[in-house]
Formats: structure tokens, sequence, C-alpha cells
């Protein structure tokens, strides 16, 4: 089968077309041809070895996937050939670059009917992320507090901002050029970082700060003191934070079938956005730009791959 794939370390060029052998379906497995599927900011970090698994080189990346059941295994029960389906698989596995990938069952989550491959592609690590940060445990997001999103148009962003709002919070957001978007989704505020200095025009703002851009520690000035600042990023600074009793920590996404099932049904409802800024075919040529435009940092949502 056809599949794009990097060798470890490799730069964004070395994405080539290759012939791989089709995966096995094992008897709790689900065969999924690929449709559309989504890259995330870490598929760099796996490809540049800079995590603490590796993929077998050369590596196919990708694990935010819709597609279409095409074979199942023998003790599959929920799924049949021909299912629409999305998956959010691990990212030690990888394989969503591909024709074919092989899921076990109980990751796989039927796409409703009126919700696009494209779409159902762009939730996964983003949505989950973003969703388990609102609402972690001692962290939740309260109905009419003032949250501070940094990041608020990248793809984990997007959704951030949505799911403050529903959860009553006032939200503002940064961004540098897409303040129109972000207004779209229930922003309340947006602040562009380039124009102006945001720790003084925005001291003592917010009763939380979620930073999805890797600059918690910079932006903690925002927060009020005894107030809280999560990040899936970089680290925010422990002194800090201790300086003004800011309660912080940092977030590791987890797999959860039920939540992504959720904000399925809610984009099918119209209650949830799936921000996409731009879709790439599923070609060599294709996924190189893809991949530049992510590591660029000014991609307004999630990038997507069509397959099909």
């Amino acid at each position: 089968m056809k599949a794009i794939v990097v060798k470890e370390t490799g730069a964004i060029e070395d994405f080539v077309e290759s012939e791989v052998d089709k995966p096995k379906v094992n008897a709790d497995d689900v065969l999924i041809e690929v449709h559309a599927l989504s890259i995330n900011p870490v598929d760099s970090a796996i490809r540049k070895g800079q995590m603490p698994f590796k993929l077998k080189s050369p590596m196919i990346l990708g694990t935010d996937i819709s597609g279409v059941v095409s074979e199942v295994g023998e003790n599959v029960s929920n799924f049949s050939k021909g299912d629409e389906v999305f998956i959010s698989y691990k990212l030690n596995r990888g394989g969503g670059l591909a024709e074919f990938v092989s899921i076990p069952e109980k990751y796989v989550i039927k796409k409703p009917e009126k919700v696009s491959f494209e779409d159902a592609s762009a939730l996964g690590i983003a949505a989950l992320t973003a969703y388990q940060l609102v609402n972690k445990e001692s962290f939740q997001v309260k109905e009419g507090e003032t949250v501070f999103v940094q990041g608020g148009s990248g793809g984990v962003g997007t959704y951030t901002v949505q799911f403050a709002k529903q959860k009553g919070a006032h939200v503002i957001a940064t961004t540098s050029r897409n303040k129109e978007l972000l207004e779209s989704l229930g922003a309340d505020q947006v602040v562009n970082y380039k124009e102006e200095d945001v720790p003084t025009a925005y001291k003592n703002k917010a009763d939380m700060l979620i930073d999805t851009a890797g600059q918690g520690t910079e932006t903690l000035p925002a927060v009020v003191e005894g107030g809280r600042a999560l990040t899936p990023a970089a680290p925010i600074s422990d002194d800090k934070a201790a300086e003004r009793n800011i309660t912080i920590d940092r977030v590791i996404y987890e797999i959860n079938t039920d939540q992504l099932k959720k904000f399925a049904d809610q984009i099918e409802r119209g209650e949830l956005k799936a921000v996409i800024d731009e879709v790439y075919p599923f070609t060599q040529d294709g996924v190189q730009k893809a991949y530049k435009l992510s590591v660029s940092g000014h991609a307004a949502g999630k990038i997507v791959i069509k397959a099909k």
C-alpha cells in the first residue's frame, strides 16, 4: 500500500512516498481505509527523535484519523465493513499517513453521518487536550470566571476558547492575526500580542491562564493572585507562580473515546466547530507543505491531509 514516510531526525523535505506492507488485522483489530487525518506539532518532535519513544524508521506518522472500515478481526463485534469511523491512537504507534491503518476496536468510534471526514480527523489530540485543560480536576473553569487563553487561534487554542465558553467563562484570547476567527468562536476579548504588552496591559485580569503556546511564565502577570494556570506546552515557572500564590500544572492529554464521541456529536449539532486552516492532498508534496505550515506556528486551527 501507499504511505508517506520519513526517517527519524529527517527534515520535512525527506518525506517520501513509499510502498509498504498493508497492516495485519489481529483478532481485536479494525482495518480502516484512511480518508483524512490531521497532523499535530508532536509529530515533528517524534520525527526529530525528541520523544521518549521511537517509531520504527522509516516512520509512518499520524494518529488522528478518519475513514471507512475495510475489514474486522474475528473478535470485533461493534463494527462492520463500510462503517464510517474516526480515531485518536497512541503516539508511539503512528500509522496514519498510509492508505490503511489497523487499530484495536476499543479506540475506534463511529463517525456521525453529518460530520465530515475532515472535521472528524481534526478532533483527536487538539480537542482532547483543550477539553482536559478546561475540565482538569481542581482547575475546572467555572461559570463567570475570566479565562486567558494564550495562543487562541492554534489547534488546541480554538477548542479551548469554545470549551471555556461552554462552561460560561469570559474568555480573553491572544492571536497575531485571527481576531475575527476567535470572535466567531465566542472569545469576548481578542488580544493582538504583537501590538500589546500583554503582561502589563492585562495584569490581574484573569482567574485562570490556559497557555497553549509555551509562554505561560511570561503571561503569569495576567492571572490574579491566588489564581490558576495550566499548560500542555513548556512548563510554567514554579518560582514565578509561587511569588503570587498561583497554582500551576502541566497537562498531558489522555485518549478518551467517550470525550471524542461527545465532541463529534457536538459538531453534528452545531455546538462545536472544528477549525481547519488548510486541507492538503495525500501526496509527498502535500505532506511536506502540511508540515511546513505546522512548524511555522502560523496555522489557524488544524491542518488536515485528505486521502480520499
